[in-house]
This record gives structure tokens, C-alpha cells and sequence, in this order.
């Protein structure tokens, strides 16, 4: 009786303990299942290259989620306890084979059998339960599992990922105003939207008339009012109440690219935020009447897997903007020689009205809001001329680039290169804009704004001093213009643009895992970019994920200017260095090995420095890339291009 109560109390043990590993299994799985959600969506799968000529190429993704990593660590776990359990039924049955008849050794055999397929079944339980919960939580986070020949990534719908957004860099959008999900908008904001085609203006203005010369403006039966049918603006939820003919008026660029829309009422509420949603409609338009967004060639300028249009949303606060904009920088910097094909740079505070900032200068006419004079050096008392060129808006609107149209040679992507006039003073002057009788708003007449206005219409703060006093020609003291003088020698520079740092670091795929959905990928550079062709079509995020998933993959890019020693550059300070942030939908999280989202900036040669300079060979501090090896690819220089990531479920 003391041996069997001895073995019976030996059983009771093994079965507490083998009750006692399942609870800590059951509390691991439970901290987990607290704490993995937030960790999961925190964390995407990213490293980087860069490459040059045709392109760059760069954040990848191999890791695996966390969520499997620990599913796999627990299954070892049990796995582990499975082989030791094996073992001692293993031992047990040698031992009872062995035994010769001796009960006594027959009964310790008995016991450990006993003990070993008790634990055995608890082990299987345990096995089958922790798999029901990975799998659970892998689902609860957005996975889908993926069975044989799928991508294991799930729907769009399942990540309840906005649709028709695609085309903002990856089709006919370059850039906005306000961005995608903007919060604390004033209510007297402009919408403003830049295309990378011009677009047939009729689609935007009801009843305008280009008498088939999109590009002679001289001829065109001029309206302002908003087309309704083929641009639509609205409280979210309520389409019905989308701004009307009578309630927007619609200006647009003389390259026919962007368009700004200048609600004629405040949007939103003066007690309560509200949610605007802007829609452009997609589809082909027949007769007079125009109901979709049109290319000027008249084809539809949503097609492919972009043909559901484009639409965000935004959150109007209850604010209204009061506040002129200023100059923070600019480039070449007052007092200094430069090279003669260097770009004039102005970049503000804030985005900026781009009718107000935009247009072309030549012979003797055109836009006067920003005016570039050149004094010859020599022989003193010379004559002073305005260079003929365009001025660009760029950089989600806040920096205006004035580039000459008197070519000087070609760069190494064999691309034109235009300069200022040789061996002489360079004067700008940005103009502040007319204010009505309630400053700092500008006047807004049927030719458009004569000065630089922001997108509420505040006229430029030239000086400084936190007030608008407008222009020398209306009634209120003062001239708020903004100047600076700078000179040129006749000594092109023709150093190209190379990258200081990336973030994540180029090729290093630990430090590009396990990052927020929303990182904005960034790559720093030795000297200011030409904001202008720091555009979706030469920084491009590359991804894997399903073709199902492409209208809902944005992306949009920006230059910050930075000091020498790295630091934002503030006003008064002089930039040297410009770093480009690439702004996203939010990264997918992986949710197995084999449905690992990979994301995968690309920067191509087309980026070009402010003395017009292009990336090529496309080299960084890490990766020193040549004519033979022009392109780098996860920190390694090679002479192709870079390969884009391998699709899932391929």
C-alpha cells in the first residue's frame, strides 16, 4: 500500500507539473495577447539601396512578425518537452524489458509509461491550443494566413485600406493640399492639386472653353466656377452636399498641372471640427458636357488599376488663418559668388498659393510676382536685364525654383543644364501681394494675385516682423517684398550629388525591421537638391504587395533643408544639406515568412542638385559607386539595376 500511494503521489506531482507548464503557456499567450497588436503594427519590414542612371533601389523586407517568431519559440518549447517525454517512455519500456520479472522494476517501468503519455496528451493539447491562438491573433492583426499559391497577406478590405488613393505618386497625382488624413486645416484653406499631366481645364472649371488651343489661354472662354460633376468637395458622408458652381471658383497654372480651388465661404465649423472628403471622378466623358477628370488630350486621366479616380479626406478645425507666410531660406545665399548654374531657391514656411508663385518669364512678359534682375560686372554703369525662365513650385508647395532658359551644356545623365549670366550681380525679389481692408488677405482680382499669397490667402510677410504690409500699391503703409543679392563667375560646378546617410541604413536588414508602419524612409545628401525633381517620378516606393493592393499604395515626397551640422535649418540659418522624406500609405505588417511585405525606395538618377547636377553615378558615403558600378543596391555598388522585390505569393 506505502509503494502504491508512493506512485500515486508521484503521478499527482507530474500531472500538477505538466498542469502548472500549461498555465505559464496560457499566461504567455495571454501577455501576448495584449501586447503583440500594438508591437505588430509597429513594425515593418525595410531596408534600403539606392541606385542610379535608370534607377535606385532599395527598402527591403525579409524578417518574419513577431506574432510567428513567438508561435515558434513556444512550439520549440514544446517540441522540446515532446522529445524529453519520448525519452522516458522510451527508458520505461527498456526498463520493463529488462526487468527479468523483478516487480519492482516492472512497477518504476509501469510508472513512467504512466506519466509519460499523461504528459504526452497534455503536450498535444497544448500544442493544438497554441496554435489555434497564434493563428487567431496572426488573423486578429490583419493576416489571412495564405494557403498554397496565395500571398498569405489577405484583402485590401481586411486592413481597411482607402481605396482609389493610388494615384497619388504611383499615377496622374504628384502632390496636394491638404494632405491625405491633415488634421487641424483652417477653414479658409485652398484645395490645391498638382497633376504630372496637364489636365483639360474644363474638367475642373464648369463651362471653360480652351477653343481647342489648351496652350493659347488668349482665346479661352473664361469661367471660375467649380465643375461639379468631375470634382467634388464635401462634408464626409454627405456627397449630396459637395461644393456647387456657385460655391468654389477654380484658378489654375499656365502649364495646365495644378489647380487650386478657393471655396467662396469658410469650409467646416466654427464650433467643431469637421471631416472633408475631395473626390475626383474617373471615366470618359461624352459630348460638351464633362463629368470626369480629363487629360487634355481628352482621354481619361484615371486608367489601369487607377481607374476608380481619387479621393482623401481631411479635418477641418475650427481656425481660421490669419498668419502671412515667410521666407525661411533661400538659395545662393545674399553676398556670394556661385556658379553660374546654380538654381535660384526660395523656400517658405508654409505651402503657397501656386498661381501666386508659378509662371514663365520671357521677353519682356509674363509673371512679375517674383522678378530675377542681372547687372554685368564689367564695364561698370551696364545696363541691368530680366533673364527669360520659368519659375517652378515644388516640394508640397513651400520652395519656388527660378531656372534660366539659356543653356550651358549638359550634365551626366546628358540632360540640359541652364545658367544664369556669367560674371554678374544677381537681384530677386519676392513681391508681397496687395491686401484688401482686412490684412493680411490679399486682394484677389480677375488677373489673379499680385504678389506671393498662402493657401488662405495672406499676403507674403517679407520682413519678418509677424505682419503684412502688403504692396507699394495699395492703401496700407509699407512694402513687404522680400530681396537679397548674390553674384556669378563663369566656373560651372559639375560636382554630383552624393548621398551622406540613409535611414534605415542601406543593407543593413536588422536595422530595417521591426519599424512603425508609418517611418517615412530618408536619404540625406551632400548639398541642396533642385526641389523641383525631387518628385514621385524619380523617388519611388516599390513594394510587393499584391497587384490587388496597388490603389491603395500611396506615396508622396518631400526636401527638408538641413545646416551643416545636421540640423534643420531655421530662418537665418544657411542650408547645406538637403534630406528627402518619402510620406506612405502605412506599411502592411508581415504575417509569415512567406507573406512578408517588402517596401523598397527607389532614387533615381533624375534627382539633381541645385547646380543641375544629377544622381549618376548613384553613390552614398557607404557605397561608392563609378562609371563601371553606377548604381548601389542595398550598399552595394553594381552595374545593373537593381531588382525589384519578388512579388508575393510568387
Amino acid at each position: 500500500m506505502l509503494e502504491n500511494a508512493s506512485v500515486q503521489t508521484v503521478v499527482q506531482k507530474q500531472f500538477a507539473n505538466a498542469i502548472r507548464f500549461l498555465a505559464m503557456v496560457f499566461a504567455c499567450l495571454a501577455i501576448a495577447a495584449v501586447a503583440v497588436p500594438s508591437v505588430a503594427y509597429a513594425q515593418a519590414p525595410v531596408t534600403e539601396g539606392l541606385e542610379a542612371v535608370g534607377e535606385a533601389g532599395g527598402i527591403a523586407g525579409g524578417e518574419t512578425d513577431l506574432l510567428v517568431i513567438i508561435g515558434r519559440i513556444i512550439n520549440i518549447a514544446l517540441g522540446f518537452v515532446g522529445i524529453v517525454l519520448l525519452v522516458i517512455l522510451l527508458y520505461a519500456g527498456y526498463e520493463w524489458m529488462t526487468s527479468g520479472g523483478d516487480p519492482a522494476k516492472v512497477d518504476s517501468a509501469r510508472t513512467r509509461i504512466r506519466n509519460a503519455v499523461i504528459g504526452l496528451v497534455i503536450l498535444t493539447m497544448s500544442f493544438a491550443i497554441v496554435n489555434f491562438i497564434m493563428n487567431a491573433l496572426i488573423q486578429a492583426t490583419g493576416g489571412a494566413g495564405g494557403g498554397a499559391g496565395g500571398t498569405g497577406i489577405g484583402t485590401p478590405g481586411s486592413f481597411g485600406l482607402p481605396g482609389a488613393s493610388g494615384s497619388l505618386g504611383g499615377g496622374i497625382i504628384e502632390s496636394h493640399v491638404p494632405g491625405r488624413d491633415a488634421t487641424g486645416v483652417p477653414r479658409n484653406t485652398a484645395i490645391v492639386i498638382t497633376f504630372k499631366e496637364p489636365i483639360k481645364i474644363g474638367s475642373f472649371i464648369q463651362d471653360y472653353d480652351d477653343n481647342g488651343t489648351p496652350d493659347d489661354l488668349s482665346d479661352d472662354t473664361v469661367t471660375e466656377g467649380i465643375n461639379g460633376a468631375a470634382v467634388k468637395v464635401y462634408p464626409s458622408g454627405q456627397r449630396d452636399r459637395a461644393l456647387t458652381t456657385a460655391q468654389a471658383r477654380v484658378r489654375f497654372t499656365e502649364d495646365r498641372r495644378t489647380f487650386v480651388i478657393r471655396p467662396v465661404e469658410y469650409l467646416g465649423s466654427p464650433t467643431e471640427n469637421m471631416t472633408y472628403t475631395v473626390e475626383l471622378v474617373a471615366g470618359a466623358s461624352a459630348g460638351a458636357t464633362i463629368a470626369s477628370v480629363l487629360l487634355e488630350d481628352g482621354t481619361p486621366a484615371f486608367s489601369g488599376a487607377f481607374s476608380s479616380g481619387y479621393q482623401w479626406q481631411f479635418e477641418v478645425s475650427t481656425i481660421v488663418d490669419l498668419t502671412p507666410p515667410r521666407v525661411t531660406s533661400v538659395i545662393p545665399t545674399a553676398g556670394r559668388v556661385f556658379a553660374p548654374n546654380i538654381v535660384v531657391q526660395i523656400n517658405f514656411n508654409e505651402a503657397i498659393d501656386p498661381t501666386s508663385a508659378a509662371g514663365a518669364w520671357s521677353s519682356g512678359s509674363g509673371f512679375t510676382n517674383i522678378r530675377v534682375t542681372a547687372t554685368p560686372d564689367e564695364p561698370p554703369g551696364a545696363a541691368s536685364t530680366r533673364p527669360n525662365g520659368e519659375f517652378r513650385i515644388s516640394n508640397q508647395y513651400r520652395t519656388v525654383e527660378f531656372v534660366t532658359d539659356l543653356a550651358c551644356g549638359t550634365n551626366s545623365c546628358g540632360r540640359t543644364v541652364y545658367c544664369l549670366p556669367s560674371n554678374h550681380s544677381i537681384a530677386v525679389e519676392a513681391l508681397a501681394a496687395s491686401l484688401t481692408d482686412t490684412p493680411p488677405v490679399a486682394a484677389l482680382t480677375a488677373s489673379g494675385y499680385d504678389g506671393i499669397v498662402d493657401m488662405a490667402g495672406n499676403s507674403l510677410d517679407g520682413n519678418g516682423d509677424g505682419d503684412a504690409q502688403g504692396s507699394d500699391t495699395d492703401t496700407t503703409p509699407g512694402d513687404d517684398r522680400y530681396g537679397w543679392t548674390f553674384g556669378t563667375n563663369d566656373s560651372p560646378n559639375l560636382a554630383a550629388p552624393v548621398i551622406r546617410s540613409t535611414n534605415p541604413t542601406a543593407g543593413d536588414l536588422g536595422a530595417s525591421s521591426n519599424l512603425p508602419l508609418d517611418f517615412e524612409p530618408q536619404a540625406t545628401f551632400d548639398t541642396i537638391l533642385q526641389s523641383s525633381t525631387v518628385n514621385s517620378d524619380n523617388v519611388i516606393l516599390r513594394t510587393n504587395e499584391p497587384a490587388e493592393f496597388a490603389d491603395t499604395f500611396w506615396w508622396a515626397v518631400s526636401q527638408e533643408f538641413l545646416t551643416a551640422a545636421g540640423m534643420p535649418a531655421d530662418v537665418g540659418d544657411d542650408p547645406e544639406h538637403g534630406r528627402l522624406s518619402i510620406r506612405h500609405r502605412l506599411y502592411l505588417p508581415a504575417t509569415s515568412t512567406r507573406a512578408t511585405p517588402i517596401y523598397q525606395p527607389l532614387l533615381r538618377s533624375g534627382i539633381q542638385n541645385v547646380y543641375q547636377n544629377c544622381y549618376n553615378p548613384a553613390g552614398s558615403d557607404d557605397c561608392r559607386a563609378d562609371g563601371a558600378n553606377p548604381n548601389c543596391c542595398d550598399g552595394t555598388s553594381q552595374s545593373g539595376a537593381c531588382a525589384a522585390p519578388r512579388p508575393l505569393g510568387s
